[in-house]
């Protein structure tokens, strides 16, 4: 039990932080505004936000895989379920790059286009 305290801790915490990584990664926040922005671009920036979320989903759906395929303890049925979660979650993963890569190819589609 006292395992399982420490596990959802860590992954809240996790949660908590990961925006602001994220945000550290940006040279100046208030550079762009959305309001300012031409279309394309205030698009993009919705969409990499839902898909930083996403993202973050899915690796704490990786990460709850991974712990429950250890505690399975050799159980084949508790065994096969985390597999499928560690399979669906990279296949969550896989998606939402392809996703942020088709949604970009679009864009720029459309911004030729003009």
């Amino acid at each position: 039990m006292n395992i399982r305290n420490f596990v959802i801790s860590l992954l809240t915490a996790t949660l908590v932080a990961m925006p602001t990584v994220a945000l550290a990664q940006i040279p100046d926040p208030g550079a762009i505004s959305i309001v300012d922005a031409p279309l394309e671009v205030a698009i993009l920036n919705i969409v990499n936000f839902f898909l930083i979320l996403l993202v973050i989903v899915a690796v704490v759906i990786l990460i709850l895989g991974g712990v429950r395929y250890i505690i399975s303890q050799g159980d084949e049925d508790a065994t096969t379920k985390a597999k499928n979660t560690i399979l669906y979650a990279v296949i969550g993963l896989l998606v939402i790059g392809l996703s942020l890569a088709i949604v970009r190819f679009v864009l720029r589609a459309v911004a030729a286009g003009d």
